[in-house]
């Protein structure tokens, strides 16, 4: 009796696993998600006080800079050009997992001098009925091109529940420069920004920090492979060793229409200060399609 009974919840589990495998698959539709895995180093350490509150090391995400590549290009020089992208996915079973992200950019060109790129980024995420993921960002960087040249205004919102961020706002400038750029709009360029960030965390801990932000910025185009990384380091100006951020991001796209490209992206982030229980590296992957419009 104790065999049969065995068996029975063996086809039980195995049916409900099936069920959920199935559920995943259509809410994944039209793309997937890996949400964001956190790194299994917990190494703790306290903040030099002289630069900022007692806190523990750890979490991150974009912090100054957008994760996604916000600077989309514009075929006629100007005019406006959108891109969405949403991915979802539903499993159950021995773990009930929910996770959702969309993220949506525009840029609007003026001429030959003016872009105004805009980015919103938001995932929602719940395991086993828990909220997990709550991130939300904003960002504004109107820019001035001049040649090779780039000159850049900055403004950034941002919520986020993986690092215990209640709210926090970025404002700067900076310039950047094309190193090379071709007809293929292949690019490798460098840009340098001084950025103010303010950042009330969930525990009513207050932070106000001048930062350095260096980004180097990638674009390799294979007829209709195209492939982005954007890699940010931002130390503290009251604390380089101790205060710093290291995020990256890489996007490879496959061109499936002119409007309609499959798109997996990559981040990686790591903030040396933030809130206790909050491990220092976060990162996320994710598979779906990108939709685009405009010129």
């Amino acid at each position: 009796m104790n065999k049969l009974r065995s068996i029975f919840l063996r086809r039980r589990s195995r049916q409900r696993l099936l069920g959920g495998g199935l559920l995943a698959l259509g809410c994944a539709l039209p793309g997937r998600a890996l949400a964001q895995r956190a790194d299994s180093t917990k190494t703790t350490t306290v903040a030099d006080t002289a630069a900022a509150p007692v806190v523990a090391a750890s979490a991150a995400a974009t912090g100054g800079l957008p994760s996604s590549e916000f600077e989309t290009y514009n075929v006629s020089g100007q005019g406006i050009r959108y891109t969405a992208a949403l991915t979802g996915i539903y499993s159950t079973g021995t773990v009930e997992r929910v996770y959702f992200t969309t993220n949506h950019t525009g840029n609007l060109a003026l001429g030959k001098h003016w872009l105004l790129p805009a980015a919103l980024n938001f995932s929602y995420g719940r395991q086993d009925g828990a909220l997990r993921e709550r991130e939300l960002l904003g960002l504004f960087t109107p820019a001035y091109k001049v040649g090779r040249l780039k000159y850049y205004a900055l403004g950034e919102a941002e919520q986020s529940n993986l690092r215990a961020i209640a709210r926090r706002f970025v404002v700067g400038g900076g310039v950047g420069y094309q190193f090379y750029l071709d007809t293929l709009r292949n690019e490798v360029s460098v840009s340098q920004f001084f950025l103010y960030e303010y950042t009330r965390y969930l525990d009513e801990l207050l932070r106000q920090v001048p930062r350095s932000s260096t980004r180097l910025k990638l674009r390799l185009t294979k007829g209709p492979v195209v492939f982005t990384s954007l890699i940010f380091y931002q130390p503290s100006l009251q604390n380089f060793i101790g205060d710093y951020r290291i995020n990256s991001t890489s996007n490879l796209s496959f061109t499936v229409s002119r409007h309609l490209a499959l798109t997996a992206a990559y981040t990686y982030s790591l903030e040396s200060v933030a809130v206790e229980n909050r491990r220092p590296v976060n990162t996320n992957l994710t598979v779906g399609f990108t939709y685009s419009t405009g010129k």
